[in-house]
Order: C-alpha cells, then sequence, then structure tokens
C-alpha cells in the first residue's frame, strides 16, 4: 500500500510537472517580475544590511547571488537574505487560499538553485509553479486552524513549497525527496506574533533557506522521516485541527485542475503594506476622492472587518514603519490624510505625527455579528469578507464605502501596465530607468539563463 507521502511526492514529481503549460508559466512570470520589484525597495535597509553582516562572509564561495548587492554565497544563505528582501516592505503578493504571501518563502529557493545549475528562467519558473501549488493546496486542509493557532502560513507552508521546489530543480529521486520532507518538517516555523517586526519578513527568508538546506542535505544522503504525512504526530496533526490524511489524499487529484497560480491566481499589492489592510485603503481613497473630508472635521471613523482582523493587525498604535504595514489604524489614517500608501508612507517619521495620532484615536474597529467566526463561510474566508468604513463629521454627514474585494486581488486584478510600472518604480530607485526597463524585457524570454538576470537585478 503506497503511503500518502509518497503520493504527494509522485504528484509533484511526476504528474504535475506535465501539465504546466503557457498558461501557468505566463503566470509564474507575473510572480517574478513582481518579487524582484519588491526586493529591491529593500536595498539597503537596515534588517537587511544586519542579516547579510551575519550571513553572507566577504570570502564566502558559492554561485547564488543575493538580489541587488551582487554578494556571491551558497544557496541556502543566499535564499535567507532574498525571501527577506521580497517581504521586507510587505509589497509582495498574496494567495488567499494559501492565507499567505507565496512567492516570498518560494522564489528565493528556486533563484539560488537554479543560478547554481545554470538553469533558464522557464526551468525555474515550471518549479515554481509547482511549489505554488503544494503551498496553496496545503493551505486550504490545514486552515483555519493553522493560522488561527498563530503560526504564519508563509513560513510554515512556504517552507514545504521551497523543499518541493527545490529538489525538482535538484532531481532528487522519489526517495530522497521523501527525506528532504522529513527533514524540512522540523524546521518548520514562524509565528504571527512577529508580525510588524523585522523577524516577520525573515519568516519568507527561513522558509526559502531551509528549503534549499533540507533538499540539499537529502540529496547527500542525509536522513528524515519518509512518511511524514502518515501516522502518528504527522505533519498535518501537528500543525492543524482539523487535518486528515484522507483529506490530503482525496485532494491530490485536485492539483493542477487547474493549478492555483492561474485560479483563483495571486493578489499583486498596488500599496505596501499587509493584504487585510487593503480593503480598508480603497475605502478611504473611494471616500476621500468623492468628498475631500479634512482631518479636523471628522468626529468618528468606524471600519467594520471580519473576526480575525484584529487578531491578525495588532498594531493598533504603531510607532514605527514595520509596525505600521501591519496596523489597520495607521492604513485608514494615512490614507485619509495623505492619499494612496507608498513606501514613504510608511518611514517611522511619517508614522509618528501628531495628525496621524489624532486621526488614529477616532478609529473604532468594529466585527459585525455577521462577519464573526461563528459565521461558517467567514471563519473559512475571513480575508475574503467585504470592509466597511463609515466616516462621520462634526457637522453630522455620514459618510460611507464597502469593499468587497480590493484592487489588486485576483477578481479585482492590477493591469499588466500596472505591474510593469510597480517593478519600474521600485527598480528605478537604484537603477537607471533604462536598465530597469532591460531587466524588465530579460524576464520575457523563458530561454534566458537565471545567472544573467541574477547581474542584471545587482545595482
Amino acid at each position: 500500500m503506497q503511503h500518502i507521502t509518497q503520493k504527494l511526492i509522485h504528484t509533484c514529481l511526476h504528474q504535475l510537472p506535465q501539465q504546466i503549460g503557457e498558461l501557468e508559466i505566463n503566470a509564474a512570470r507575473k510572480c517574478l517580475v513582481d518579487s524582484l520589484a519588491t526586493a529591491l525597495t529593500a536595498y539597503q535597509e537596515e534588517p537587511i544590511n544586519i542579516l547579510r553582516s551575519l550571513t553572507i562572509e566577504p570570502s564566502a564561495q558559492g554561485q547564488s547571488t543575493v538580489i541587488g548587492y551582487g554578494e556571491k554565497s551558497r544557496p541556502a544563505d543566499v535564499a535567507l537574505v532574498n525571501g527577506t528582501m521580497i517581504s521586507l516592505q510587505l509589497f509582495d503578493d498574496n494567495q488567499a487560499e494559501m492565507r499567505g504571501h507565496p512567492s516570498g518563502p518560494l522564489l528565493p529557493a528556486v533563484l539560488a538553485l537554479a543560478e547554481l545549475n545554470n538553469q533558464t528562467i522557464d526551468e525555474a519558473l515550471k518549479a515554481f509553479v509547482i511549489g505554488y501549488e503544494v503551498e496553496c493546496r496545503l493551505g486550504t486542509l490545514i486552515n483555519p486552524s493553522h493560522y488561527e493557532m498563530g503560526w504564519h502560513a508563509t513560513a510554515t507552508q512556504g517552507t514545504l513549497a521551497a523543499v518541493v521546489a527545490s529538489g525538482i530543480l535538484l532531481k532528487l529521486s522519489d526517495e530522497k525527496m521523501a527525506h528532504a520532507l522529513g527533514i524540512v518538517t522540523s524546521m518548520m516555523g514562524g509565528v504571527r506574533r512577529n508580525f510588524g517586526t523585522m523577524t516577520m519578513s525573515m519568516h519568507s527568508g527561513m522558509a526559502a533557506s531551509n528549503g534549499v538546506r533540507a533538499a540539499q542535505l537529502a540529496q547527500k544522503g542525509f536522513t528524515g522521516d519518509p512518511q511524514i504525512f502518515d501516522g502518528p504526530m504527522n505533519l498535518g496533526e501537528v500543525f492543524s485541527r482539523e487535518w486528515t490524511s484522507d483529506l490530503l489524499e482525496q485532494n491530490l487529484n485536485e492539483w493542477g485542475k487547474p493549478f492555483m497560480i492561474v485560479s483563483p491566481g495571486a493578489t499583486f499589492k498596488l500599496y505596501p503594506c499587509g493584504r487585510p489592510p487593503l480593503f480598508a485603503v480603497d475605502c478611504a481613497l473611494a471616500i476621500q476622492d468623492r468628498h475631500h473630508i479634512l482631518p479636523k472635521d471628522i468626529k468618528s471613523i468606524r471600519c467594520d472587518v471580519s473576526f480575525l482582523f484584529p487578531r491578525t493587525l495588532i498594531h493598533t498604535h504603531p510607532t514605527n514603519g514595520l509596525q505600521a504595514k501591519a496596523s489597520l489604524q495607521y492604513c485608514i489614517a494615512t490614507s485619509l490624510l495623505d492619499g494612496r500608501p507608498t513606501l514613504h508612507s510608511f518611514s517611522d517619521a511619517m508614522v509618528n505625527r501628531p495628525e496621524i495620532t489624532s486621526i488614529i484615536d477616532l478609529i473604532e474597529v468594529n466585527v459585525p455579528p455577521h462577519l464573526s467566526e461563528d459565521i461558517p463561510e467567514v471563519r473559512k474566508a475571513p480575508f475574503a469578507q467585504p470592509v466597511t468604513l463609515v466616516i462621520e463629521t462634526l457637522d453630522g454627514q455620514i459618510f460611507s464605502e464597502t469593499v468587497p474585494i480590493h484592487k489588486g486581488s485576483p477578481k479585482n486584478p492590477a493591469s499588466e501596465t500596472d505591474l510593469k510600472q510597480k517593478f519600474l518604480d521600485c527598480a528605478k530607485m537604484h537603477m537607471s530607468l533604462d536598465r530597469a526597463k532591460d531587466t524588465l524585457a530579460y524576464m520575457q524570454d523563458g530561454k534566458h539563463s537565471i545567472r544573467t538576470l541574477m547581474q542584471l537585478v545587482t545595482v
């Protein structure tokens, strides 16, 4: 009798690769473009330089490249830094079914090993598509309890994605992939309590790095439990309350039909903050676009959200930019005061303005009965529920806006022009516009090499 772990491995290594076509590769290419853009916004930021100083030795030998810096080191070390870079500004993509950020923990593993092996962009993206399927499909099985307990899906499910994609690029056998999964399960971690800190973005780096390291260890003959999804204390039982192996076995039949990178697809952010606040940002911008309310005229602000918003966006009165990115109150306040949030909106100086504090003090976050965890549909998809912003002015006027689907989500997608402009805006912070355009064009040809791409994104 074949174990469920072996069935998962067979699906990933032998079935899914045959099903990947142009549609999936093009969807993955968007994630590549978006992720390199967000990584470049983290160039020379303090958390990245701290991490580099302890991870990338000046004399290190290796063939994988740190994005922007051009430093070479071992794949696992580079993946740690690159994953943290992609996620630092919270500008990276999101996926609702995963309940996390799919590219940050996955792409750095793919880039590091594809560069090591001198593989093409398309070869790298094929591995990426399968890793993406793993983290998102498993997200539908171990949640909602996994996320509710405090685990950060980006760190946990992302680790599994990274090890599977790494194993594909290293051409691991089924047996060695089984050991790689066993090894990496003991490396999984990342709790949501760290939201709003430097460690939050390092969750992506840790996941990518551990995925690479576990796959390379297995390649060398290092062992882990080869049946990590089976039997007592299996991965699902440890990380989820609703898990059963039968659920996974049934779900495997749906993998790739279609690939989740295509449907429902990724959320690409147009504002550099967590995904949940994006609904309220769109509400605030819509109200201001129509009514131009002055902050001094506001009496009260109420934001109606699902039950998981206040449990996730824990920084009600942020004191620095990292906390502000995970603060519903700050994202509302800066949108009302300044308009469209930008990277500058989340500097420490902007966060600590007295006028921002004055607006935050007026905000009440409310969970109405129809958005409570007692409603099964809401508990299943808490961040897919409408958000309503209600502003009352001192003269008694009331302005309200409800956003059911924020801009950038698959059902209200960012356009190709939006995504290209995002890349150019982020890249030209540190390189010429012509260089940014050349890099963008280079990524459109899947036959080009990852090695050359990593040189192009070196500042």
